[in-house]
């Protein structure tokens, strides 16, 4: 064991946790006076062993939906606390591996195209949808012996699969799913006491063997190595911790639908308040999901008597949850290692050269086709030269130059901040610029009467720069410590989600343009904002070399890292900056396109490029192609329908890099 893994952390007193159990009690008065008109000990106590009206509202409706919101949040946190320990990554959650991504995609399909199959009931069908998207990230993830890396790059590209399919029928079926957003965003509302008594039975025996097991669990914080050699299997162990979460969060998103944030808040308080052991760690964290959901959930129900209109208790988590981690942020230590599953130092890449030529002769055949083939308006196929080609160019142009820039932009910031962060799930979207500039959107889009585009840029622009000085001024003091720019900015985006949910629950049709936009559209762009999204592209090509040998310095960790003469803090500072402006430039013209920031670099590191030089051209590459490709596809394949270049991009790169993952078995982790 590391010394690090051994050092006792004292227990740091918080605020957080006192705030957390004044602002729940505070909010379950106010919805209880709301619910039953009184908040009098005698009255209460009548009502409760009542008949009448006022009774069964506090007895089957309230009761049972507070008790609820007390044991999923308890089970999410704690499947959290078990995802964040075997994948040793602080932003693992149960949405990690896409349990409920299946269940949403699942209810969708059967929605959409098998309604009568909703008779064995929605909790079911979710139940079944989550349950089949575990069991192919454990079937994919076998063979390299449940490493922490394949694990986590595995259950992403099926999260991020299943909910770019769900989006892109979303936009096309909008008026047949209004109900699955509300699901979605996580529903506590409940008729009676039917859906509280299994779902207590099935968490309190995931909780049991979770803190039963906690002490031989510990092993997964040795290496794989040190387990071997005092008799441990970390497969094994690794696959029962993800066994143990998988149970608790499909039975819970079954139950109640899609709560994000709370599987990831809960572990990050405790673990931000010093608390080391995995049997305390898992104790404390279900106290902080219990409270955080109660406590929003009770918010909701509030803010629905006051405006009449039903709020999702998930899109309350994070609102409610993002400030807090926020507040904690100046709690948490900075990392003396650098974390598991870093990107291997390779000062040597043979073959880059064959490599890159491969790798840009699959973006010249991509740009060519995307150019020249197409559909007329009958909607048949044609080669299109000369003069339908330059009927259509007006248009093609700038979506073309678009996506190939925004491509560029996302895969050299995703690429920065993984190296940096030594993070495999660090993307342009973990910064929370693109949040930033999201809700910036948001304030002009539903403050205003159709907004001109050049005040939906500014409002966006204004937006994401707050959220990058924010970010800035909670890191600064830690020398921008990478582990809390991710907070930072999981935190922000949080909001942005938040928001999202509540808007989409509420069906207001300027949410659904909303949400083709935060899933990477292309629609609206002319040559001018292509242009401007191309030369911004272009000159940060000239920066790369200068950030070669940090990010080739990054991953061996910031001691040896510092003795080599890296200042951290600058070099920090400077990336994350250049980050953020990449980020903010893509998000500004064409949406949050972020699944290309998080894609390319992986499939560029797959392709064998792992100098940093190396590895930020070939991302960019890459990324371009991918993006060009999305936005040809998006508007060839469902024509005269379209889809998002972003759900795309997900879409044709999830199966992508799940063969590759299976090609690479046991050499990729």
């Amino acid at each position: 064991m590391t010394s690090q893994a051994m050092y006792k952390h004292p227990i740091q007193l918080n605020v957080v946790p006192a705030v957390l159990c004044i602002l729940s009690a505070v909010l379950t008065l106010l919805s209880l006076d709301i619910e039953v008109g009184s908040l009098n000990p005698t009255e209460i106590i009548d009502l409760a062993t009542g008949s009448d009206t006022r009774s069964l509202l506090l007895t089957q409706g309230w009761v049972p939906r507070f008790l609820i919101a007390l044991v999923a949040g308890a089970g999410l946190a704690i499947a959290g606390g078990l995802f964040q320990h075997t994948l040793k990554n602080p932003l693992a959650s149960p949405s990690t591996l896409g349990l409920a991504g299946g269940a949403k995609l699942a209810l969708t399909l059967v929605t959409l195209y098998v309604p009568g199959a909703l008779v064995i009931g929605q909790d079911t069908i979710a139940l079944l949808g989550a349950l089949c998207v575990g069991f192919l990230v454990f079937a994919l993830a076998r063979r390299s012996g449940f490493s922490p890396l394949i694990v986590i790059l595995t259950g992403m590209i099926i999260a991020l699969y299943c909910g770019a399919v769900t989006t892109a029928l979303a936009i096309i079926h909008h008026e047949w799913l209004k109900s699955l957003f509300i699901w979605g965003s996580g529903d506590l509302t409940q008729d009676g006491w039917y859906i509280l008594e299994p779902l207590t039975v099935k968490v309190m025996v995931g909780a049991a063997i979770a803190v039963t097991l906690a002490r031989p669990l510990e092993m997964l914080n040795l290496s794989d190595h040190q387990a071997t050699v005092l008799g441990a299997s970390p497969a094994r162990l690794r696959l029962l911790c993800l066994l143990i979460g998988c149970w608790l969060t499909a039975t819970i998103v079954a139950a109640v639908g899609i709560i994000g944030f709370v599987g990831l808040a809960g572990p990050a308080i405790t673990r931000m308040l010093g608390i080391r052991r995995l049997r305390t760690k898992l104790m404390m964290s279900a106290v902080f999901g219990a409270l955080l959901l109660c406590a929003a959930d009770q918010g909701v129900q509030v803010l629905s008597g006051y405006i009449g209109t039903l709020v999702p208790a998930g899109a309350l988590t994070g609102i409610m949850g993002g400030p807090l981690l926020i507040i904690l942020i100046r709690q948490l230590r900075s990392d003396a290692q650098p974390p598991q599953n870093t990107i291997a130092v390779s000062t040597a890449d043979p073959g880059h050269l064959r490599n890159h030529l491969l790798v840009l002769t699959g973006v010249f055949v991509v740009v060519t086709g995307a150019i020249l083939i197409g559909r007329d308006v009958h909607g048949d196929w044609e080669l299109q030269w000369n003069g339908a080609l330059e009927t259509v160019w007006p248009w093609r142009g700038p979506r073309i130059l678009g996506a190939m820039a925004a491509g560029t932009m996302l895969a050299i910031a995703g690429t920065v901040l993984q190296r940096m962060t030594a993070n495999p799930m660090a993307s342009p979207e973990s910064l929370g610029v693109s949040a930033g500039a999201a809700i910036g959107m948001i304030a002009v889009v539903f403050s205003m009467d159709a907004p001109a585009a050049w005040l939906q840029i500014a409002g966006a622009t204004i937006g994401a720069f707050i959220t990058l000085g924010a970010i800035f001024a909670l890191t600064r003091k830690s020398g921008y410590a990478p582990e809390r720019i991710l907070i930072a900015g999981i935190a922000i985006s949080a909001l942005f989600d938040g928001f999202i949910a509540f808007l989409m629950a509420g069906g207001d049709p300027r949410a659904t343009r909303l949400l083709a936009w935060s899933s990477g559209s292309t629609y609206g762009l002319g040559f001018d904002r292509a242009t401007i999204l191309a030369s911004i592209a272009v000159a940060s090509l000239p920066v790369l070399p200068a950030f070669a040998r940090w990010l080739n310095l990054f991953p061996l960790g910031p001691v040896t890292t510092k003795s080599l003469g890296v200042d951290l803090s600058l070099s920090r500072g400077v990336m994350l900056l250049f980050a953020s402006i990449l980020t903010a430039a893509a998000t500004l013209l064409v949406g949050p396109l972020s699944f290309a920031g998080l894609i390319a670099p992986h499939l560029a590191k797959l392709a064998g490029l792992r100098h940093a030089l190396s590895h930020m051209i070939g991302a960019a590459l890459i990324g371009a192609a991918l993006m060009i490709a999305a936005d040809w596809l998006g508007r060839m394949l469902f024509f005269p329908w379209e889809i998002p270049a972003g759900l795309m991009a997900a879409i044709i790169a999830g199966p992508i890099m799940v063969w590759l993952l299976l090609r690479i078995g046991r050499g990729a982790s």
